[in-house]
């Protein structure tokens, strides 16, 4: 799926946007997760973070220079529970090696890419990856001057990620502001719902 304006900057630069520990809390991510999918994680700036509270942590990405970046970090810190993969979620090869899936996470993360063209079926994509009763966090930047971010006229607003959501069988959970330049959303994907 292609991500329209999403070119990454330096990881120094990156770093200081966020405050991925106090989000990850925010968003409901911790020890209770067993099974956490990071789509777009780039450098692993809430991927790496995420591992320490979580069972298993997957992050993809659609960038193999990212993906080459985070292996070598596993291997420089000698991270035990996080597997990478190199591919576009919205097409089923991506995670055919993979177990469990589809239907088996427990928490996916989409952060800062719902710019992307077609963010309906990126949703779709991740509601097929969720348990029943499991947890999409979306976070975005604000709609408004940013030091980095896409283009306004393609930024989503914090409403039209919660009706995509809702296109795509997701119940909001909840909503915060993630300062200086972010929010974030919680949805739930319904108990007892089919695949």
């Amino acid at each position: 799926m292609k991500f329209r304006d999403s070119g990454m900057p330096d990881e120094t630069m990156w770093k200081t946007f966020f405050s991925p520990e106090s989000i990850l809390h925010e968003l409901e991510i911790d020890t209770r997760v067993d099974t956490f999918i990071d789509i777009g994680c780039g450098y692993g700036t809430f991927l790496f973070p995420a591992s320490k509270l979580v069972k298993n942590a997957i992050g993809i990405d659609i960038d193999h220079q990212m993906i080459a970046y985070c292996e070598g970090l596993i291997q420089r810190e000698n991270y035990k529970n996080i597997e990478l993969i190199a591919g576009d979620i919205s097409t089923s090869d991506t995670l055919a090696p993979f177990k469990p899936f589809p239907g088996n996470a427990d928490y996916v993360t989409l952060f800062n890419i719902l710019h992307c063209e077609k963010p309906g079926v990126l949703l779709e994509s991740v509601y097929r990856l969720l348990k029943p009763g499991g947890k999409l966090g979306v976070i975005h930047w604000t709609y408004s001057n940013t030091p980095r971010g896409p283009a306004l006229e393609i930024r989503p607003k914090p409403e039209q990620i919660i009706e995509w959501a809702e296109n795509a069988g997701f119940t909001l959970s909840k909503r915060v502001d993630l300062p200086p330049y972010h929010y974030g959303i919680v949805f739930i994907k319904p108990k007892g719902e089919n695949i």
